[in-house]
């Protein structure tokens, strides 16, 4: 017995452990090595056979969530390396894994922040402190995230005074456009995020704010529906706390903080679609607030003010949502108009209003652009003009015959042909100005600042319209092809420095590449194309909608509610196609007339393009990338297949001027002349 005993306590005090702790616990093989096992030493581990004095806590585990948000719901495998997996990287997309069930180790550790669960508020360490400073310095002046008031958040921030929710935004927000800590991004705004949906039934005014940062970041890595779907909670969440009225009881920071929340809101939301009230989560009828007020006011710095810039600009957002509602319903039209003349005097009248109170005049010369480029409020002013100009761009643009967005053949027959000729020179004009305040900044500017992303949509816009009137314009002065080309290249160089690694402006800078490519491969032909009936992008639940709803919900390339492609058919539904109601693809065709070509794809279409059968340009075929959406040329009244069913024309006739709720009633703009 004594023997036994003896035996068995020389083994346990002289044999090592068969495993060590780290390998244990992460249930791999040890190779039992002493002082230090291979996979410690591999992994950098502290290995429990290095020292006893290691203390035998739960060691550190390595694995996590492999697979990204992508990866997961493609079902394909995902490399799981940061900040991109290999796929993602690849195919040039963000990259989102999901929130890990432990707390993260960098920025977000315990140290960095300690939680009073009690109120929701946090002190937050020094690394997330100077990402809220630059966020304030660089991402506060564009005015969809002039929602904030600078000096009281970063007070409360400092004092650990500010919610969670917030404070988490705010760094996840400057992380993603400063390229800063990506691997915490992720982290930080789905905490931010799962708290918002855990008190979705009480918003508050810190809720509702990083709730709009949320919106942003999903909108900034692709995540078009989840973002659609948290602007209308949004909307609720505004509606619901009757941020659209005025309080007079509440001190002016307050009160502007209210104000600015839903006027930034109105700004986000038209970035998913302008002009169709059935997307219109809080229109202008129902906000009955002030402007807002300027910089200088606001948050009382000693630095330049911004002259009012976002109260122009979101004067400017009111004018063209109007122009847009009334050009989409202009598109329904089958008869002549005879008051589109003095409609669009009225809404010109406006806008000379607006350039009135502009205190930057409503050009910007190189002189001035090197005068803006040390200001803190450049994206404000910068965009405030080349929104002014691209009003000009949405109103005139519907008297270009030929034009994806122009009134149909019906009503500009009975235009005069002065009208037509003044509408030419004005989108020439209007055009040239936005692509050459964009040229000049970036011309002039060593680094480079964050613009809104409507900047990038009136670029767009403005090359289009050079584009097609230096090959169809009709007026004697009309820029060269070669000039147009020119300019747009520059305009391309200049998206590219500004936006390079937007997700937003990637579709726009793809799309006029490809509009610049086809436009120099094809020559210079005097005449006009003839636009094709339907888009080859259309998706199969669009085919089934009336014509004159197609007409009316086509949406931009830039939109985002188009690139979210959402679909009302369920996974296991078959559709059914309906005899004698064919395919509009199928019979959708793009001439050029005194050319003699065939039908070309377009650039989405899903058959292969080789060297001999090109894709048209955006704005020379049938699809319809304008923001307001209406091919003016789709009659249906030469081809019975094409022609739409009682209901359809009942739909055009009965409510042609339903959608634009602006400015005038229907009764008013039935009225003979006065």
């Amino acid at each position: 017995m004594e023997a036994r005993v003896t035996c068995f306590n020389a083994t346990s005090s002289s044999l090592t452990p068969g495993t060590c702790a780290q390998c244990r616990h992460r249930k791999v093989k040890c190779d039992k090595r002493p002082g230090n096992c291979g996979n410690c030493e591999r992994l950098g581990l502290d290995c429990s056979f290095a020292s006893k004095s290691i203390p035998l806590s739960v060691p550190r585990r390595l694995r996590g969530v492999r697979a990204c948000a992508t990866c997961r719901e493609s079902k394909i495998k995902c490399s799981g390396t940061t900040p991109r997996c290999s796929n993602c990287k690849r195919r040039g997309r963000a990259c989102v894994y999901p929130t890990p069930k432990r707390p993260a180790l960098s920025l977000l550790s315990a140290s960095s922040l300690e939680e009073d669960e009690e109120d929701g508020t946090v002190a937050i360490s020094e690394g997330m402190l100077t990402l809220v400073d630059i966020f304030f310095e660089k991402i506060y002046p564009m005015p969809s995230f002039a929602f904030l008031h600078p000096a009281s958040t970063k007070r409360r921030c400092r004092d650990g005074a500010q919610h969670k929710v917030l404070v988490l935004a705010i760094c996840a927000m400057t992380s993603l456009y400063m390229a800063q800590n990506l691997e915490d991004a992720p982290v930080w705004i789905q905490e931010s995020e799962q708290y918002i949906w855990q008190h979705i039934e009480s918003p508050t005014i810190p809720r509702l704010q990083a709730l709009l940062l949320i919106i942003h970041y999903r909108m900034e890595t692709s995540r078009f529906q989840r973002a659609f779907m948290l602007i209308a909670i949004a909307a609720r969440s505004a509606a619901a706390m009757r941020l659209n009225h005025e309080r007079q009881d509440l001190d002016p920071v307050a009160k502007e903080v209210r104000r600015r929340i839903v006027w930034s809101l109105k700004i986000i939301e038209r970035y998913f679609s302008v002009g169709l009230p059935e997307f219109e989560l809080c229109p202008f009828e129902s906000i009955y607030l002030q402007l807002p007020s300027s910089e200088e006011d606001f948050s009382d710095v000693d630095q330049p003010g911004d002259h009012g810039s976002y109260s122009l600009h979101v004067r400017l957002e009111n004018v063209r949502r109007d122009i847009m509602k009334f050009t989409r319903a202009v598109a329904l039209c089958e008869q002549p108009y005879p008051l589109l003349p003095k409609l669009i005097r009225d809404f010109q009248q406006s806008l000379t209003e607006v350039g009135s109170t502009m205190l930057d005049g409503t050009e910007l010369s190189p002189h001035q652009i090197a005068e803006l480029l040390g200001n803190p409020w450049l994206p404000r002013r910068v965009l405030a003009i080349v929104s002014w100009h691209q009003s000009h761009c949405d109103l005139y643009r519907i008297l270009l015959n030929g034009y994806p967005e122009a009134a149909p053949s019906v009503v500009l027959h009975a235009i005069d042909l002065g009208d037509i000729t003044t509408a030419e020179r004005y989108c020439l004009k209007h055009s040239l100005s936005i692509i050459d305040i964009l040229t000049n900044l970036n011309q002039q500017s060593t680094d480079c600042p964050l613009l809104e992303f409507d900047v990038a949509i009136c670029a767009y816009h403005a090359a289009r319209l050079l584009l097609f009137i230096s090959r169809f314009g009709t007026i004697e002065d009309r820029p060269s092809p070669e000039f147009a080309t020119s300019r747009v290249d520059l305009c391309l160089i200049a998206l590219k420095r500004f936006y390079g690694t937007s997700v937003l402006v990637r579709p726009i800078i793809e799309e006029m590449q490809r509009s610049v490519r086809s436009f120099s491969q094809r020559g210079h032909t005097p005449s006009p194309l003839s636009y094709a009936t339907a888009s080859k992008s259309t998706s199969d639940s669009e085919e089934q909608l009336s014509a004159a709803a197609k007409t009316r919900q086509r949406l931009a390339i830039h939109s985002l509610l188009r690139q979210a492609e959402f679909s009302d058919v369920e996974d296991n539904d078959e559709q059914t196609i309906i005899p004698g109601r064919g395919n509009l693809e199928d019979s959708a065709t793009s001439i050029s007339a005194g050319a003699g070509e065939g039908h070309r794809p377009s650039a989405h279409s899903e058959s292969p393009i080789t060297q001999d059968q090109e894709s048209l340009p955006s704005e020379y075929n049938g699809e319809d990338n304008s923001d307001n959406g209406a091919n003016q040329n789709a009659q249906f009244n030469n081809d019975p297949a094409l022609s739409p069913d009682l209901s359809d024309q009942e739909e055009s006739l009965q409510y042609p001027f339903s959608l634009w709720l602006g400015q005038y009633d229907n009764n008013w703009l039935y009225s003979p002349f006065s």
